[in-house]
């Protein structure tokens, strides 16, 4: 027994005491070795081995998809798509010890300032898988495109490719409305990337753009390429072309849009245009505006610094302001319906009336409801109001939407404005007479967008209805149906009494100054403002006869609605009806 435990001992002393056998045995076992593990390499990991070579030499290039057009009412575009160079990073593609190298190549081409910027903005990419292509820059003029094609030698991962980039011909131009573009942050991209979006990709941020993301987005394409370690493409495989997003058609009118903002150009307001028959909108304008065609690239600092500073983000058609004389409408209609205005009743204003004054301060004298309309007067109106009581000239100013949003879609963010209430529940502070009087001639805490009046003005235009504003006419080849609109219920004298006056301040009250071929039935007014300059407004339809436009302007420290309001109200109407209106901004076919 103990002989054959020796045997292996007895091997090995032999083993070593012969050179030759040694080697033989090594070489043996290192045979052995490579032929276990070559098998292994094939038989058990073959697959995995094959999928991770076809990896590194393959790359699937993305074809980003153009958005959709977004048109006017007539097919003219407001936003639609170019192609542009644009420079990527493939992360995966840089060596270990290249990173420092390349962060200076990208400044020398031109990519970034300096090192330290270089190298926060890779930082980002790297986050990500590293076969997936990051965009550095886009929109890239003529000149950085050949600085960048001159170092592309020396920069392992970075390409041009081409891509569409969202263009707005008119730059500003109805900006609030069709909204920007920006990249997708990290939190939406989780929800969406299931849909195909990609770090870098740029969403609709607000507005339109922002609404109709998912039909204006499109569908990407691409193309599998295989290339060498250099990068260098060795063959091209199947291409799928991308398809472009769907088409958005609003109600805009192009021109009326563009006088609207040529008469706000300098000041700080809105306008909002309506066909008052069918709730349309023909314009919203905005000012101060921003570029879309800024927004939409990279936005720096210095940008949004700027456009905090004049609220060019607000849109102040959707924004409320104290409406002056505008509700002296609401307060006449409540009027009207409560029966206190027989049609011989005669107002005297001696220019003031419980120590608030007329605007006018040797007075008005002896004035009808008409005349009360036309002149605006304060004094008559305050004795209206006393005549009526707050709960009935505030349950008026419900009845046509106010205190309210307008219902027309999320497509513009909005607030309800403000109808005060009597009981003042939460003020601790009894209704006083003098709260009556001040919402009379539409002071106190009441509170209206220009996007509200545009539809008080336009009630009157067509007969006593609230329309909704329609803001979007068709989605790709799909029209969008009208809101039915809301019946006021007002009476016909109601009506033809209001409107008398409305004419009247256009062709003999506070804004005869106004063009009398056009026929403008209006109201003007003038909203104190305790932080500074009054507002000026205006609302107006024409022509009278036979309405095909409800204008309201805002001037946000305008002083007299008559004097700076009304005006660019006229140049809407004049372009309503084909007049051509001087204004910067061109007009592009969709052809282009």
């Amino acid at each position: 027994m103990l002989s054959r435990l020796l045997l292996p001992v007895r091997f090995l002393i032999q083993l070593l005491s012969n050179r030759l056998l040694l080697m033989r045995v090594l070489l043996l076992l290192v045979f052995v070795t490579f032929a276990v593990r070559l098998a292994f390499l094939q038989v058990w990991t073959g697959k995995e081995l094959h999928d991770v070579s076809t990896r590194n030499h393959l790359r699937w290039v993305r074809f980003p998809a153009p958005r959709g057009m977004i048109l006017d009412r007539k097919g003219r575009v407001l936003a639609t798509s170019t192609e542009s160079r644009a420079v990527w990073l493939v992360s995966g593609e840089v060596p270990r010890k290249g990173w420092d190298s390349l962060y200076q190549g990208l400044v020398n081409a031109g990519i970034f300032p300096n090192v330290e910027s270089a190298r926060a903005g890779l930082e980002e990419t790297r986050k990500h898988p590293s076969y997936q292509p990051q965009r550095l820059m886009s929109d890239l003029d003529i000149n950085l495109t050949t600085r960048i094609e001159e170092e592309l030698a020396y920069l392992p991962g970075v390409y041009l490719n081409t891509e569409p980039t969202r263009s707005y011909p008119g730059g500003a131009l109805a900006a609030h409305i069709i909204g920007y573009l920006s990249e997708i942050d990290e939190k939406k991209l989780v929800s969406m990337r299931e849909d195909g979006y990609r770090a870098g990709d740029r969403v609709g941020k607000t507005g339109i753009e922002a609404a109709f993301e998912d039909i204006l987005h499109g569908q990407e394409g691409g193309e599998q390429l295989e290339v060498d370690v250099s990068g260098r493409v060795l063959h091209r495989y199947e291409r799928t072309e991308p398809q472009a997003g769907g088409n958005i058609t609003l109600t805009i009118d192009l021109d009326i849009q563009r006088a609207a903002e040529e008469g706000l150009k300098g000041l700080e307001g809105a306008v909002v245009v309506l066909d008052p028959h069918t709730g349309d909108v023909l314009a919203i304008a905005s000012t101060p505006a921003y570029d879309l065609n800024q927004m939409s690239t990279r936005i720096t600092t210095d940008m949004m610094e700027e456009f905090q500073q004049n609220h060019a983000m607000e849109n102040r058609a959707t924004s409320s302001y104290p409406p002056g004389s505008v509700f002296k409408i609401i307060t006449a209609a409540s009027a009207l319906e409560k029966n206190v205005i027989p049609a011989d009743a005669s107002y005297y204003c001696d220019g003031s009336y419980f120590g608030i004054k007329c605007w006018k301060h040797d007075g008005h004298q002896s004035l009808s409801l008409t005349g009360a309309i036309a002149q605006s007067c304060n004094v008559a109106f305050m004795k209206i109001a006393e005549q009526v009581g707050p709960n009935d000239m505030l349950s008026m100013g419900h009845r046509f939407g106010l205190g309210q949003k307008v219902g027309m879609g999320d497509f513009l963010p909005q607030v309800a404005g403000n109808l005060p209430d009597t009981a003042r529940k939460n003020a601790g502070v009894p209704w006083q007479l003098g709260d009556t009087l001040n919402i009379g001639i539409g002071q106190g805490r009441l509170l209206v967008t220009p996007l509200q009046s545009s539809r008080i003005i336009a009630a009157f235009a067509n007969g006593g209805l609230l329309v909704t504003p329609r803001l979007v006419d068709s989605i790709g080849d799909e029209p969008q149906r009208m809101t039915s609109a809301t019946t006021l219920g007002l009476s016909n004298n109601t009506m033809e009494r209001i409107n008398q006056g409305l004419r009247a301040v256009a062709s003999e009250g506070t804004a005869k100054h106004l063009d009398q071929s056009l026929h403008i039935a209006a109201k003007t007014g003038t909203a104190q403002n305790p932080g500074g300059i009054d507002h000026a407004w205006f609302v107006g339809y024409a022509p009278y006869e036979k309405p095909t436009i409800a204008v309201a302007v805002l001037v946000v420290h305008g002083g007299h609605g008559a004097e700076n309001a009304a005006p660019i109200a006229q140049m809407v109407i004049r372009a309503a009806n084909g007049e051509k209106v001087d204004a910067a901004v061109p007009v592009v076919s969709p052809d282009l």
